[in-house]
């Protein structure tokens, strides 16, 4: 099937042709009112169960969407999310969708800055949280903000709100969600995806991972990022059922859960499935298990781990690569399982121009590493740029092809292999952490003059966070002191990105220009020197 003809049956199948304006809650939702089966099965830490329909979520969603509309939410404002794994989370960006406001989701591990942050850059005049995420947010915003918290306020507030809403239509190149993603050389951020975007991945989530109808699906990510927000997504628009766990899944927990709910395909991370590989096949090979799918996606998965899967479920793991820049243009597919190489990207999705490109744009031959490049088509467009930043927007397109600074080569059988990053950025189990934010979080601390920030390679996480700090005079370095800093930085940047590792040193290396350069901290670093 050419391009053209792979775009026009995605457009089919999400009840797009001929229209150029959309709702996303009408294509995910109000199309699936009619199914008995449940949209949303969530389990809670303390082992209760919640099941929720597709009509129930409509219903949902229409109250969030009259509760922003009274608020003054208008098209095109930004509304942002901080919620776990609870229902809410989806009942909020649905009812975001049906008003035309844009998605601001936020994980709810950062800390108090990160937060702040984010808000503050992308002007978001909502913010919907927990009481549990409630003493992780700013004091303090640098614009006006009303906060509403579920478990508080809001359930009062939805509940006057009637059930029916006339959904905003929306073009398909509107902005629908903003990312924040992580560089080395500045704050975060915010890529726009358009309101395209569940177009954008269906081949690699309808396609590659090969979901079906009858599907019990386990996106594990947390809907905050942007992974487990469009497997809920592309769920939801194929009518299928998905499940949700409020706990953080540990490898032995994830082999019960599995089985528990028959779950028969799973989008994961490389981290988790490595943790169940650790357990030992004999481990790995529970009863009732009914997994036929895996995609995995955030990090490299390496080649051990795709052969363990295959020698203990006959279930082979499907690297998926993707960033909020990209989407998810490059895949292994279930159709072709057995032609998996193990540890490669796999090839480009159906619909997707793909190259390897240098650091003008032009393409390279087989076999040479480069920048990993896309060029969406009109149908398939994911990202529009980077919100209200000009400069990084100018440094991610060469020559008509999009590049973030991933880096790889192509094989003579069109397999891409990932190499690393020309930037900084840590991928530790599966969050892709920007060193900016966590040096920025150190320097909070009165003790630290300089902070610079690595990703250490680490067998279980990937890479672990590892900081060097130069400290302010009159200050001891002492297991105390790096203690002190350990917890002021998971208070900021939350727990998955604060330093394993912290290193005393009396200098950092710099540019002349007085960049710090962390390549050569993680040059030293690897032969044991000292910085």
């Amino acid at each position: 099937m050419n391009a053209a003809a792979v775009w026009q049956q995605v457009v089919a199948e999400l009840g797009w042709t001929g229209r150029a304006h959309v709702n996303l809650a009408e294509t995910l939702l109000d199309r699936h009112l009619d199914r008995r089966d449940p949209a949303l099965l969530w389990e809670a830490r303390s082992g209760a169960q919640r099941s929720l329909t597709f009509a129930e979520l409509s219903a949902a969603s229409a109250r969030h969407a009259n509760l922003l509309r009274a608020l003054g939410v208008a098209a095109g404002d930004r509304v942002a999310v901080v919620l776990p794994r609870v229902p809410e989370a989806l009942v909020a960006v649905l009812g975001a969708f049906r008003c035309g406001a844009v998605h601001l989701p936020i994980f709810s591990g950062f800390g108090a800055e990160a937060i702040g942050r984010r808000v503050a850059d992308a002007g978001a005049r909502v913010v919907i949280t927990n009481a549990e995420v409630l003493d992780r947010l700013p004091t303090t915003w640098a614009h006006p903000v009303r906060v509403l918290v579920v478990g508080g306020d809001y359930e009062a507030l939805l509940a006057a709100q009637p059930t029916a809403f006339t959904n905003e239509p929306r073009r398909r190149s509107d902005p629908a969600v903003l990312l924040f993603t992580s560089g080395s050389t500045g704050p975060p951020k915010a890529v726009a995806i358009a309101t395209n975007f569940p177009a954008a991945v269906w081949p690699a989530l309808r396609t590659a991972s090969d979901l079906r109808a009858d599907d019990r699906y386990w996106p594990t990510g947390d809907p905050g990022w942007g992974y487990g927000l469009i497997c809920y997504v592309v769920a939801l628009s194929l009518g299928i059922t998905s499940h949700m766990w409020e706990a953080a899944p540990t490898p032995e927990a994830t082999l019960g859960f599995l089985a528990r709910h028959g779950i028969t395909n799973l989008a994961t991370v490389p981290t988790l499935l490595r943790g169940v590989m650790a357990l030992g096949e004999d481990a790995m090979r529970h009863p009732g298990l009914a997994v036929r799918s895996i995609a995995s996606c955030g990090e490299p998965l390496n080649a051990e781990c795709v052969n363990a899967f295959r020698r203990a479920w006959g279930v082979t793991p499907l690297d998926q690569f993707g960033s909020s820049e990209h989407g998810l243009p490059i895949g292994n597919s279930y159709v072709a399982r057995d032609q998996v190489r193990p540890g490669s990207m796999g090839r480009p999705l159906p619909g997707q121009r793909i190259a390897i490109v240098d650091e003008a744009g032009t393409p390279l031959p087989q076999g040479i590493t480069g920048l990993i490049a896309t060029q969406p088509p009109a149908d398939g467009v994911y990202a529009l740029g980077y919100w209200n930043n000009p400069e990084a927007e100018r440094g991610l397109r060469r020559q008509g092809w999009i590049v973030t600074g991933d880096m790889g080569h192509v094989d003579p059988d069109g397999f891409y292999w990932f190499e690393g990053r020309a930037d900084d950025v840590i991928k530790s189990a599966g969050y892709r952490i920007g060193p900016f934010e966590v040096e920025s979080a150190l320097l909070t601390h009165p003790a630290v003059a300089e902070a610079a920030v690595i990703g250490k390679p680490d067998a279980a996480r990937g890479a672990l966070v590892k900081a060097f700090v130069v400290l302010r005079p009159g200050f001891a370095a002492d297991n105390a002191l790096r203690e002190a800093l350990t917890a002021t930085a998971r208070r900021e940047v939350g727990a998955h990105a604060y330093p394993r590792e912290i290193d005393f040193v009396t200098e950092l290396p710099k540019t002349n220009t007085g960049k710090i350069q962390r390549y050569v901290l993680r040059q030293q670093d690897t032969k044991g020197g000292n910085a």
